[in-house]
């Protein structure tokens, strides 16, 4: 099978955001008093008590663990013992996994540590050739079929300067194989749990996928394959809800470059990225997402691409506001940033706006209604910059949308 076939598999899979459950909402909420922490008998027995069923044990154990252990790098190459984790509380992949492995046997439950790659950060000394990390996690039997979970993984993560950030990821915890598959491969093919499993070469291949890409409901349109070819510009295209939001940052030699360098805009069922790429070379494309009107201003790493550029590519994206982003509006054109001095013909969708003008350095012009919520026109532009304003229902003052350079760098 190739790597777009496998790829595309993949994609046909992914069944929308993975949350957690509302039946672990009791089993996630209780906490091991001191006494049951004695030793891992002590413990299993205690936290398998309080479940129903061997899921209901599953999850109180992963749950516990992710919850009260915290990665320590410096722990790297240490023999992993059960009981030393649970007494120090500190591990690195094979004690989460060789304390969950013991827990879940104590508790009566058919289990195995999982030996593999992984596409994360970790101990250098644990990064291959590849770039992958050397990693453990493990399986489990409930009611006759083997499931997937990474102790480690759902507990937090490590930062870029190598600092664990302990964050509950319910991802990790019976993951579907084939969202697994995205960024752990077993040394044992077996353990892939998928019926055509993944080679080396494909698992590489795919894109740097974060739990937040499947939790948002995205999926890939455009890019199945983490690899991209350019010629100066590109477009990467997602299946999204209505309620998601995108954003997307492009670095070159590990930093990020300016925010007119991409856009990110919504289409038909779905969210479009663009991109210019200025010079030649590597880069890496990074894209976010959020809930729009959450209320919340943080937006989740979901997905990264590696870039590689044959042609510089010539212009910026004009610089968007919040409100463009939150209205779900649509910009047709111009696309660019850098407008040319003289006549220059707007086209936009604006949902909801009573009314959208462009403003040049203070003068005011109106863009025609096309429709329910489109809105375009010509506007004479002088050098200095453009700004498109909307005013929407029960606001007295204009939201600003977008601001253009003209006859300057935006």
């Amino acid at each position: 099978m190739t790597k777009l076939a496998m790829s595309l598999l993949l994609v046909a899979f992914l069944a929308g955001p993975v949350a957690g459950d509302p039946q672990y909402a009791a089993i996630d909420a209780q906490d091991a008093p001191r006494s049951a922490t004695s030793s891992v008998q002590a413990l299993a027995d205690y936290l398998a008590g309080s479940a129903q069923t061997d899921r209901g044990k599953a999850r109180a154990i992963f749950t516990w663990i992710a919850k009260h252990v915290a990665y320590d790098i410096t722990r790297y190459g240490e023999p992993p013992d059960a009981e030393n984790v649970l007494a120090t509380r500190r591990a690195v992949c094979a004690g989460y996994a060789k304390l969950f492995a013991a827990l879940a046997e104590a508790a009566g439950l058919e289990t195995v540590v999982i030996h593999g790659d992984a596409k994360g950060i970790g101990p250098p000394a644990a990064i291959d050739a590849d770039g992958l990390l050397n990693h453990d996690w493990n399986a489990v039997r409930i009611e006759g079929q083997w499931h997937l979970l990474d102790c480690t993984w759902g507990a937090g993560y490590l930062d870029k300067y190598g600092r664990f950030v302990r964050e509950f990821r319910d991802h990790y915890f019976l993951t579907p194989p084939q969202l697994f598959a995205y960024d752990h491969l077993p040394r044992e093919e077996k353990w892939q749990l998928l019926a055509s499993p993944l080679t080396r070469d494909t698992f590489l291949s795919q894109p740097t996928v974060q739990p937040a890409f499947f939790r948002y409901g995205l999926r890939f349109r455009s890019h199945p394959l983490g690899r991209i070819e350019a010629q100066g510009s590109l477009t990467v295209a997602f299946d999204a809800p209505e309620d998601t939001m995108l954003m997307a940052e492009l670095y070159q030699y590990g930093a990020v470059l300016e925010e007119h360098q991409t856009f990110a805009q919504p289409e038909a069922s779905g969210f479009a990225i663009h991109v210019f790429l200025p010079s030649t070379g590597e880069y890496m494309l990074r894209v976010y997402a959020r809930r729009r009107n959450s209320g919340e201003l943080e937006y989740d790493s979901a997905v990264e691409y590696k870039i590689h550029n044959t042609e510089p590519g010539a212009g910026r994206f004009p610089k968007m506001y919040g409100s463009f982003q939150e209205r779900a509006c649509y910009l047709a054109k111009p696309l660019s940033g850098e407008l040319p001095e003289g006549a220059v013909d707007f086209a936009l969708r604006v949902p909801d706006a009573e009314d959208v003008r462009v403003v040049v350095n203070g003068l005011s012009h109106r863009l025609n209604r096309n429709g329910s919520d489109g809105f375009s026109g010509t506007v004479n532009v002088e050098p200095g910059f453009a700004v498109v304003y909307a005013r929407f229902p029960g606001r007295a003052r204009y939201d600003g949308l977008l601001r253009y350079a003209v006859g300057q760098a935006p």
